[in-house]
């Protein structure tokens, strides 16, 4: 028995941004769908971090496999977290392949959010903003212009060096443009001020470590989607109550909102939203239970907090690409 071993490098050379959407068509779908296994993740402290499994099985797809991540904060040679998905053959049990797990997680959050921008945002939206100039904030920024033609581009970090980094990093090494396109580079932008980055623009991503609000949701204008992929804990709130109470709001799976999503937490515990603000998940939309766009909102909002049946689907696809070309490298096992 082998088992195919795949690096950041080789997730990036078998994979396009194209490829990663496409897998999470598939995993929103299942998820609501019906078709995907996907148990409450465990964890287990250690003296000095927390280890996360998240198991999943895609019945459709014939997809099984589960993510491990370490978040150790004491590291100082390597990364605070790191993670790896293990991908299972869903006939026999055997491994298949080892992937990384931090790019994995980068690109099919990105791409949850291309999909749902796919969705829900209107056609000729092309100014993107976005909250956040880590590994997410790049993520975002590459797969949502690899997948629809921008016009611009706006950064906003509190740490404003980091900003500027990202925006020459995004400049330097990204494609900014969709394959076949023949649309324009956009500009890249940094901006300081919210209130200056939100105005104007139709695209929104909040990927933040914030526990308040980052923007001013009432300066937003009508039609624009936002994407909130930051806020992933019950106290954590980067988008406010005037973007809930204006828009549509999707989330990837209602159960794991309500469990994690701050953006909706703390607002319901305060008593100023119900459980009703939650229109419809992600995969509603694609399987037809539920219409495509603002369904009459003057908003639309995706919150994501990130699933198991996202990683095994990404890997499952990252794995189909990388033997088709052979990229990686194959072990006895």
């Amino acid at each position: 028995m082998t088992i195919r071993v795949l690096s950041a490098a080789d997730i990036d050379r078998a994979l396009t941004p194209t490829d990663a959407v496409e897998s999470m068509r598939s995993a929103f779908s299942q998820l609501s769908g019906g078709a995907a296994t996907v148990p409450v993740r465990g964890g287990v402290q250690s003296e000095l971090g927390l280890t996360l499994l998240m198991p999943a099985f895609l019945a459709g797809s014939r997809e099984l496999g589960a993510k491990i991540v370490s978040l150790f904060p004491g590291n100082r040679d390597t990364p605070p977290i790191s993670g790896a998905v293990l991908l299972l053959d869903a006939a026999t049990g055997n491994p298949k392949a080892l992937l990384d797990g931090s790019r994995l997680t980068a690109l099919r959050t990105a791409a949850g959010s291309a999909l749902a921008t796919e969705l829900l945002a209107p056609p000729d939206a092309d100014v993107l903003a976005v909250f956040g100039a880590g590994t997410q904030g790049r993520s975002h920024i590459e797969v949502i212009s690899a997948t629809r033609p921008l016009r611009e581009i706006r950064i906003v970090s509190r740490a404003v060096e980091s900003a500027r980094r990202l925006a020459d990093d995004v400049v330097a090494h990204l494609d900014l443009v969709p394959v076949g396109s023949g649309a324009p580079d956009p500009v890249v932008r940094v901006l300081e001020n919210p209130a200056e980055a939100v105005t104007g623009a139709t695209l929104i991503v909040a990927a933040t470590t914030s526990t308040t609000p980052v923007f001013d949701g009432s300066a937003v204008a009508a039609g624009t989607h936002v994407n909130g992929v930051g806020s992933f804990k019950p106290e954590m709130q980067e988008v406010d109550l005037s973007v809930l109470t204006r828009a549509r709001v999707v989330v990837d799976q209602r159960e794991a909102a309500w469990e994690e999503a701050g953006d909706l937490i703390v607002p319901l515990e305060a008593g100023e939203v119900g459980r009703d603000i939650v229109d419809c998940e992600l995969g509603e939309i694609l399987n037809g239970d539920a219409p495509t766009g603002g369904d009459g909102h003057e908003l639309t909002f995706f919150k994501s907090v990130g699933n198991a049946a996202q990683d095994v689907a990404i890997a499952g696809m990252t794995l189909a690409r990388a033997e088709s070309a052979d990229v990686g490298v194959v072990v006895p096992f």
